[in-house]
């Protein structure tokens, strides 16, 4: 049960992921508040990121139900769960490497805006963003970090009411992990937001209420000052990287 009760925005019942004999998501029940912010966490292998694939339509669950606005949707392509107003931001970035900044980021405003409004926006994201200085520059030529931010830009152009985010912080430097927490947190003041991370500086920046995965089932939840003081989060989920940001 999270902290704050509310409008549940997107739920999981039973959800269960398979490859063969192998069970990467066991059974999971998750209730995501609108408005709220979650983090999952937990080590290699706990089942996390297969189940924000799940969540984002890259993979088709062996059983459950996601419901998101009171809408199944398990099942549905990347594309149609994009449509309903979900902003997704993979692991690798996933950006039109051929063309520039100000371009991704306006094509991805056009996905619900009108061409004059699409270029205002893409324009307000960029400098949200910090990358109005690589508005020209192509996609392809940045550094991974920049263009972490550039796809994040774009999430934010679509103006989504659900916001998910898999390993937004890797690759960046001291100084756009600290931007991208304030944007994070700025975007969850509109939308609601799942971030599955492993940098815990960066979590510790952001989280209110995490979910720990473990084993493909959720192993605990609770506020992040608890998370960080359970011994055996520390110890068995999270290692050593809970120990050094504490």
């Amino acid at each position: 049960m999270t902290e704050v009760e509310g409008y549940k925005i997107l739920r999981t019942r039973g959800l269960t992921m398979q490859f063969g004999g192998v069970t990467a998501v066991d059974n999971v029940d998750l209730d995501l508040n609108d408005g709220e912010l979650r983090c999952l966490l937990g080590p290699n292998g706990a089942g996390k990121s297969t189940f924000f694939k799940c969540l984002t339509g890259q993979l088709t669950p062996t059983r459950g139900e996601i419901t998101f606005k009171d809408q199944p949707i398990t099942g549905w392509n990347t594309h149609d769960i994009v449509n309903l107003g979900v902003g997704i931001k993979t692991q690798v970035p996933n950006l039109f490497n051929g063309v520039s900044v100000y371009e991704n980021v306006r094509l991805a405003s056009r996905r619900k805006h009108m061409p004059a409004m699409a270029r205002e926006i893409a324009e307000k994201m960029m400098e949200k963003c910090g990358i109005s200085h690589l508005a020209r520059r192509e996609v392809g030529l940045l550094a991974h970090g920049q263009r972490q931010l550039v796809e994040l830009a774009m999430v934010l152009a679509e103006e989504p009411s659900l916001i998910l985010l898999d390993e937004p912080a890797a690759g960046m430097t001291g100084d756009e992990r600290d931007r991208l927490a304030q944007l994070v947190l700025e975007a969850a003041r509109g939308s609601a937001v799942i971030v599955v991370e492993h940098d815990m500086q960066f979590i510790r920046q952001i989280a209110k209420f995490v979910t720990v995965f473990n084993r493909g089932a959720i192993f605990r939840e609770a506020m992040i000052d608890d998370i960080m003081r359970d011994r055996a989060v520390q110890e068995i989920y999270l290692g050593k990287q809970a120990n050094a940001a504490a």
